[in-house]
């Protein structure tokens, strides 16, 4: 049997190695048989364990404690005297199943063999599987930061967030501990086509701005403790070069440059609040490497999606088929994708401005010119305007659907089974993005037809839009806002195979992006539609809807949200610069009055979604209905 003396380990000074940020530091153990990570701030501390054996695990504690579940999630174990610190288990032990890349096969809890206790200690038992790996994380702080405030959750912390990688959402603090394994996170799915969970900054990124939010919101510490881990989490993992490295499509560990730029944007955030000199290295290193991540076309550079479109050997290699094809002068193997290649120009120029960094002005300006070029394409508008007509009847509601004309429905059909699949090669001949209808494609050149991408696509247009003034038609985003409003997409997401419903999240994200942007009242009304629609659906609220999101709203102008403590009502926060602007939705059918006493709230002018004026004094709000407060 493996013995584990958790106040051993705490104590731990001969470590094989350390790095530290501001607030935090890591530090790394490994003596074959078992591998710690612990990792301390000013008040807590947290270990991470692996134990690779396949015997009986024992955890020993030295003092005698009371073990309870808790609302955070997991157990808090409380010394009996009141003396000493306090531990957490978020989550119970898991078994996992690692590859050679420390991808994860499979997971399963472990197996709980025995507790045993006597007066002065006890010890907790566990067993793995052959050919597993026992891991677990056990948090130890003060037990003078207990309190009923501390323990508890009020109803914006126990609110489901959607999560921009795996698509799932978070409802409780010890969910981080379901993508963050030994030190690092994980993409909560096992991905197409290899099936195994990978890392992903992506992941990371949106847990990052959800206990942002959840910080600003509460004032609890241990949002900000979450915040310090998921950034040591992402400079552990970077390679050399300055990249992370992901293998969701080959067994090559390939590059997927989207995911690199969350890395890159959660540094970002941290290095604007903190200023800590190891955020910056491991910032500089990062968007080094994104720089190189081009195919030099003939209207400028383009950023790439993933490393396999360096050679056609690689792109051979991944799970897609694919049309070879020269347009505009790019690199056969370049797919030409739309929101990677924005995401990555959003990333270097915000880097640019927050550091003062000038090096890459030249290839952000030629970025955006090859935006420009591909986005203005609009060859055979003879064809595409039927073939987008056609092609927008798949994408109209089941209940719509039903009520077409036979004829319209046999040319839905056909659109369907015969017309999608013949897009790619009219996209060869005739390449374009941006379709006669509103709709904007994902990529040129992949047989592939991703009508999720859409909400995708607009919100990395509404985010560039903002980083970039001037430098987008703004004619191209109204419409494809529009049509994505008015066609009944948004319904149709929501009868797409469970893989590909998650489109209705990004939506609200664009949306949020939008009105920060716009003043129109539309936008607000599709913005509150939409969160009331995520919530009945499951899919959760957006991370940036909190308004501490670094890239939307720079750290040093996030204000808080109002403290309502009520679940059926659910607050954005469109507060930007100098304007302050919540949006309060009644998540319920019922009519919900707002408290009197509430120092925020009283202070804003307010209104109804007709535009009507409300004393601040007599808020209330209809059932599934909104109201919103300027100053």
């Amino acid at each position: 049997m493996t013995s584990i003396e958790i106040k051993d380990i705490f104590s731990f000074t001969n470590f094989d190695k350390n790095f530290q940020i501001n607030y935090s530091s890591r530090s790394f153990l490994d003596n074959d048989i078992l591998k710690f990570i612990v990792e301390k701030t000013q008040d807590f501390d947290a270990i991470f364990i692996r134990a690779k054996t396949t015997k009986k695990v024992e955890i020993k504690l030295d003092k005698d404690y009371t073990i309870e579940k808790i609302d955070l999630g997991g157990y808090l174990a409380k010394p009996k005297n009141s003396e000493g610190k306090v531990l957490w288990i978020p989550i119970t032990p898991k078994q996992l199943k690692l590859n050679s890349q420390q991808q994860i096969l499979d997971e399963k809890p472990a197996e709980l063999i025995s507790i045993s206790w006597q007066k002065e200690n006890g010890s907790i038992t566990f067993s793995a599987q052959p050919d597993t790996e026992l891991d677990f994380v056990i948090w130890r702080f003060p037990s003078s930061i207990i309190d009923p405030g501390f323990l508890t959750l009020n109803s914006i912390e126990s609110q489901h967030y959607f999560l921009w990688g795996s698509h799932a959402n978070v409802s409780k603090p010890s969910d981080l501990y379901r993508h963050l394994f030994f030190g690092s996170v994980y993409d909560l799915r096992y991905s197409w086509p290899q099936n195994k969970r990978c890392f992903s900054e992506n992941e990371a990124h949106a847990l990052y701005t959800i206990y942002s939010g959840l910080e600003k919101s509460t004032g609890k510490s241990i949002y900000r403790c979450f915040q310090l881990q998921l950034i040591l989490s992402v400079i552990h993992r970077q390679s050399d070069d300055g990249g992370w490295y992901h293998g969701m499509w080959t067994d090559d560990a390939e590059c997927h440059y989207r995911l690199h730029t969350s890395g890159i944007h959660m540094l970002l955030d941290e290095y604007a609040r903190s200023k800590c000199p190891t955020v910056k290295i491991a910032l500089e290193k990062a968007v080094n490497f994104l720089s190189k991540t081009i195919d030099q076309l003939d209207c400028g550079a383009w950023f790439l999606h993933d490393s396999l479109e360096l050679t056609e050997a690689a792109m051979n290699k991944g799970p897609f088929r694919w049309i070879a094809n020269k347009t505009l002068g790019k690199r056969v193997s370049n797919m030409l994708v739309l929101n990677t290649h924005l995401d990555s120009t959003i990333a270097i120029n915000r880097y640019a401005k927050l550091t003062g960094d000038s090096q890459y002005d030249e290839l952000i300006a030629s970025a955006l010119h090859s935006t420009r070029t591909v986005l203005s394409l609009k060859p055979a508008e003879w064809l595409y305007k039927p073939l987008f007509w056609a092609i927008g009847l798949t994408m109209l509601p089941t209940e719509t659907a039903k009520r077409l004309p036979l004829p319209i429905r046999a040319i839905k059909r056909i659109a369907s089974e015969y017309l999608i699949k013949m897009l790619p090669d009219i996209k060869a001949r005739f390449p374009r993005l941006v379709m006669p209808n509103g709709y904007i494609d994902r990529e040129l050149s992949l047989r592939t037809w991703a009508i999720d991408y859409q909400t995708i696509n607009l919100m990395d247009l509404c985010r560039y839009a903002r980083a970039f003034p001037g430098q987008l038609d703004d004619s191209i985003l109204g419409k494809a806002l529009e049509f994505t409003q008015t066609s009944g997409l948004i319904k149709r997401y929501q009868e797409l195979p469970s893989g590909k419903q998650y489109a209705p999240g990004f939506w609200v994200e664009a949306l949020y992006h939008r009105c920060l942007a716009k003043p129109d009242m539309k936008y607000r009304h599709w913005l509150a539609e939409g969160i009331i629609q995520n919530k009945a659906s499951g899919l959760g609220f957006s991370p940036s809807l909190f308004g501490a999101n670094g890239e939307a709203v720079p750290f040093e102008n996030q204000i808080p949200l109002p403290e309502l403590n009520n679940s059926e009502i659910f607050a954005v926060n469109l507060s930007y610069d100098k304007t302050i602007e919540y949006l309060l939705i009644n998540l319920s059918e019922q009519d919900i009055a707002i408290p009197e006493k509430n120092t925020i709230i009283n202070e804003l002018n307010w209104s109804d979604l007709k535009g009507k004026h409300i004393d601040s004094n007599k808020l209330h709000i209809k059932g599934s209905s909104w109201i919103i407060g300027k100053k």
